[in-house]
Parts: C-alpha cells; sequence; structure tokens
C-alpha cells in the first residue's frame, strides 16, 4: 500500500491536460503519467505531437491505453461540450 504522501494513486485515476502535446503541458502530461495516472492528452492543431505525448504516456505507465489524445477547439463551445464525454467513454 502507497504511503499516505505517495503522489501516485491506489487505483488509476484520469486527468485531462489541455494543451497536452507540447511544451509545459506535454511536460505536465508525462509527470502524471510516470506517477501512475490515466492521462487524457487535449490538442487542437498538434494532432502529431499529441499523439506522441499520449504514446509517450503509454510506454511510462506501462498500461497500454492508460493514455489518449482528443481533439478540442476551446474557443468553441460544442467542441468543449463533446470532450468530456469522449474522455469519459474512452477511460470509464
Amino acid at each position: 500500500m502507497p504511503s499516505p504522501d505517495s503522489t501516485a494513486p491506489e487505483a488509476p485515476r484520469t486527468v485531462l491536460v489541455t494543451g497536452a502535446g507540447k511544451r509545459l503541458g506535454r511536460e505536465i502530461a508525462l509527470t502524471l503519467a510516470r506517477t501512475g495516472w490515466n492521462v487524457a492528452v487535449h490538442h487542437r492543431h498538434s494532432v502529431a505531437d499529441a499523439q506522441q505525448t499520449a504514446a509517450d504516456c503509454n510506454a511510462l505507465t506501462g498500461r497500454p491505453g492508460s493514455a489518449a489524445s482528443f481533439f478540442a477547439d476551446l474557443a468553441d463551445e460544442a467542441s468543449v461540450r463533446a470532450l468530456l464525454p469522449a474522455v469519459v467513454t474512452h477511460f470509464g
């Protein structure tokens, strides 16, 4: 059993990281994956970068499917409203 101050959750939990294909968002996604989280990697234009981030997160967790990329244009309300249901459908 993890110690109370452990950053890894006991059962994999899911986090949505916006703009996770590049730079700071990517580093946040990788850090969370490294500590055991399932990671929903959001992107708008950086499809290939987001897919690579998700692949790298999967490699870090050692659990295929523990990360996936999701498109959303955060300036478009319909796109934003569709993002979370897509993440929930994928991860449960």
